[in-house]
């Protein structure tokens, strides 16, 4: 849960049902909107420094993340597209989909360092595996009790494994990222 929505009004007795639930609410401090996190998704970040004369938009942390993964992905035959998907969670312009259904949502937070550079965390929540409908109904739960105004759906994602034909779909995935990371330069 990003922390400004932690500051909405009902988010506490929110966050309260929602934990007696089995699903405990969690504030991280990047951007974006909740993410159900589920023993299916993996979680991808990236931590670098940039120095105080290398322009690096925001954009360009995202669209770097966002090649990366690409990248990462196209040797499984996975043909992964990037652009927001509307009606799926969290959404933002660096959706990463198959398909036309979202299969990662990137954020990113920063910190201006004393000499004048930059922290960058920038990191993506990767549906890999499992059945996304008791996760995302969870978060669905969470929202709609204080935040009725929820436009997402449930089946507007999908996971990796739904297209690849692999007996172990998270170790394939980490193995084809963590390649593309140690080859892949740094900002």
């Amino acid at each position: 849960m990003p922390s400004r929505i932690s500051a909405l009004p009902g988010f506490a007795e929110a966050a309260a049902r929602s934990a007696a639930r089995d699903w405990p609410v969690i504030v991280r401090a990047t951007g974006g909107a909740p993410v159900p996190q589920f023993p299916g998704m993996l979680n991808v970040a990236l931590a670098y420094r940039l120095d105080a004369d290398r322009p690096w938009s925001l954009d360009d942390g995202y669209r770097h993340l966002a090649h990366l993964l690409t990248g990462a992905l196209k040797p499984l035959d996975l043909v992964v597209e990037i652009g927001e998907i509307a009606d799926a969670f969290c959404p933002g312009r660096y959706d990463l989909s198959l398909g036309g259904r979202k299969i990662a949502g990137l954020a990113q937070r920063r910190r201006r360092a004393t000499d004048g550079g930059q922290a960058v965390l920038a990191h993506a929540c990767l549906l890999v595996a499992g059945d996304v409908a008791a996760p995302f109904g969870a978060l669905a739960a969470f929202e709609d009790s204080f935040m009725p105004d929820r436009k997402w759906r449930v089946e507007a994602s999908t996971t990796l494994g739904a297209h690849l034909g692999s007996n172990d779909v998270m170790a394939d995935v980490i193995g084809a990222i963590t390649e593309t990371l140690l080859s892949a330069p740094t900002p």
